[in-house]
């Protein structure tokens, strides 16, 4: 008598259990094994990505922006009594040098400070700052005129605008001074525009 040795097949219950096995193992297998083997080192994450204010204070450090004072005061610092904040000042007697371009460039910085202080309900008072705003305007590209190049005093005007300009409050108070002059007529002036 001879038996068979064919292959039997399993049972659907069996089947199932098999077919779960094989995936288990597949599973595991691609996991590396589900007991840390296969897995690569980790690589550690890179730093955060500094903050705008910090990165500003990273530039300050270096020397590549002014040390601007940042007090939640519209008017800063200004404890020599020129008109313009201390820090702003110091600036610019550091930037510039010659004589001619520290008085224009300290007109300039004088008129920004006025339109943070002016009373934005004085017409009168907005009007007298528009006039010697634009004085100081003539007379930085008077002074920084350089022939056929860039109108470097716009450069000027632009620096000097930013750096009093540097808190959320002295923005919204810029912008409320202009706001104020929206619709007025300035004109442009005539003779000495430089103090």
């Amino acid at each position: 008598m001879r038996t068979s040795t064919a292959p039997t097949r399993p049972s659907g219950r069996n089947r199932f259990k098999l077919a779960f096995l094989l995936a288990m193992g597949m599973a595991l297998g691609a996991c590396g094994g589900g007991k840390g083997g296969g897995q690569e080192p980790k690589t550690p994450a890179p730093p955060p990505e500094p903050t705008p204010q910090e990165k500003i204070a990273q530039l300050e450090e270096k020397g590549q922006l002014p040390q601007l004072e940042r007090l939640p005061l519209v008017a800063g610092i200004d404890l020599d009594n020129d008109g313009v904040r201390d820090d702003i000042g110091e600036h610019i007697r550091r930037t510039y040098t010659e004589p001619v371009q520290y008085r224009a460039a300290m007109q300039m910085a004088r008129v920004h400070q006025a339109m943070l202080l002016v009373d934005k309900h004085d017409h009168i008072a907005l009007q007298e700052v528009s006039e010697r705003s634009m004085k100081a305007i003539a007379c930085l590209h008077q002074v920084f005129s350089l022939g056929d190049g860039p109108p470097e005093g716009t450069r000027v005007r632009e620096e000097i605008r930013s750096m009093t300009t540097n808190t959320k409050e002295r923005l919204q108070t810029y912008l409320a001074y202009n706001k104020a002059r929206s619709g007025s007529i300035s004109v442009r002036p005539e003779g000495s525009v430089c103090e």
